[in-house]
C-alpha cells in the first residue's frame, strides 16, 4: 500500500514538473519581450570573435582573431595575433560595415574597413605598403 501511494506521488510530481516546463517554453516561445525572440539589429551583428586571414602582409599578421564588443554604448576593437594583440581606435559601426583604425609597431597606421554577411566578414585593410583583403569567419564557444 505505501508502495502504491509513492508511486502516485512521483507519477503527480512529474505531471506537475512537465506541465510547468511546457507552460514556460510556450510562453518563452510567444512572448514577444523576450530577447531571443527580438531581431538583432544590424550594429549587433558585428559583435563577436572572428578567425581571419589576410594577404600580401607579413607572416605575424596573415592570420588572426578579430574581437568586436560593445561597452557603456561604443563598440571596442581588438586584433589578437601569435604574436601581440592590438586595439583599435576611431571605430565606427554602421549597419553591416565595421571601419577603425589601429597602429602597428607603435608607428604604422592601418585603415580596415570591413562589411559582416551572416557569419562571414570581408574587406580590406590601408596601409603605407598597400592593400590587403581580408576574409573570416564567426567563431563559437567551443570552435
Amino acid at each position: 500500500m505505501i508502495a502504491i501511494h509513492f508511486l502516485v506521488k512521483v507519477f503527480f510530481l512529474i505531471q506537475v514538473f512537465s506541465t510547468t516546463i511546457l507552460a514556460e517554453a510556450n510562453q518563452l516561445r510567444i512572448n514577444p519581450e523576450n530577447v531571443l525572440c527580438q531581431a538583432i539589429p544590424l550594429n549587433e551583428a558585428a559583435l563577436g570573435v572572428w578567425a581571419f586571414t589576410m594577404t600580401k602582409v607579413k607572416s605575424p599578421y596573415t592570420d588572426g582573431e578579430l574581437f568586436i564588443i560593445k561597452e557603456q554604448g561604443s563598440y571596442k576593437v581588438a586584433i589578437k595575433f601569435s604574436m601581440d594583440i592590438l586595439t583599435g581606435q576611431d571605430v565606427v559601426i554602421a549597419d553591416n560595415r565595421i571601419n577603425f583604425n589601429m597602429n602597428i609597431s607603435g608607428l604604422e597606421r592601418v585603415s580596415f574597413e570591413l562589411l559582416v554577411d551572416g557569419d562571414c566578414i570581408m574587406g580590406e585593410s590601408y596601409s603605407i605598403n598597400g592593400s590587403s583583403q581580408i576574409q573570416g569567419s564567426r567563431k563559437y564557444p567551443g570552435s
